[in-house]
């Protein structure tokens, strides 16, 4: 595992966990607008702006990322994060529930605040995510719904170990309310970035004049993709 030099729970500051799958399986959904290297490419652009906005983060003590991809744990080396691997079964391939599992795995352990960050919030600044962590700090358990109302973009939790359950996937915001006990961040971040996540097509486009993290912007403006982008209306060149 990659530590974090100088950094730790021992503090009392949050540690946020940000789960990245295998990029050849990211993003799937973006088929229709994208090819495979495309997808890929904006996934890791989109995930390395979300570590960077989490380490930058007032509060935050560790960051944890969840892959089995070498070039998601590639780039994690570079930053002051910790790397811990998906769990495979005999042959492999991810074991069971893998998301969930992944994170119950990283959860496990930890003492102080946690909270689970989604990778694919190109939007997300370090300004934003401490005023999420600020109102999430008064509450036993929380969630921040994605920008459908289905979804869930981040899940905190504060109360003792064995409440800390994650459950993440199809209709997991309705999940963590009702069987987790959790309370809806929606208004802790009122530009709306720490729920818009980017799954769709529609999700590309609607970040026309919006400001996305560096990495985002860059691949965005890559001949490939930026043409691809242009004849779908999308202009998302600004960099927060």
């Amino acid at each position: 595992m990659n530590t974090v030099s100088g950094h730790g729970a021992a503090d009392g500051g949050w540690t946020i966990i940000v789960p990245v799958k295998a990029l050849d399986r990211a993003k799937s959904r973006l088929a229709r607008a994208l090819p495979a290297s495309d997808r890929r490419a904006l996934a890791l652009a989109m995930a390395a702006d979300v570590l960077r906005t989490c380490v930058a983060t007032p509060g935050v003590s560790r960051v944890r990322v969840v892959t089995s991809d070498p070039d998601m744990a590639a780039l994690a080396r570079l930053l002051p994060v910790e790397i811990v691997p998906e769990p495979v079964d005999a042959a492999g391939r991810p074991d069971g529930d893998p998301l969930n599992a992944a994170l119950t795995g990283a959860i496990h352990g930890v003492p102080g605040p946690v909270g689970v960050v989604t990778a694919d919030l190109p939007e997300l600044g370090a300004r934003q995510l401490a005023r999420v962590l600020t109102a999430a700090s008064r509450h036993p358990h929380s969630i921040v719904p994605d920008h459908r109302g289905a979804g869930t973009t981040m899940a905190f939790w504060t109360g003792p170990a064995g409440a800390r359950v994650p459950r993440f996937g199809p209709g997991s915001a309705a999940r963590h309310l009702s069987e987790g006990g959790a309370v809806p961040l929606d208004g802790a971040d009122p530009s709306g970035a720490a729920g818009r996540d980017v799954d769709t097509p529609e999700d590309v486009r609607a970040l026309t004049g919006r400001a996305v993290g560096e990495a985002t912007a860059a691949v965005l403006r890559t001949p490939s993709l930026s043409q691809r982008a242009h004849s779908a209306g999308v202009s998302a060149t600004m960099v927060r």
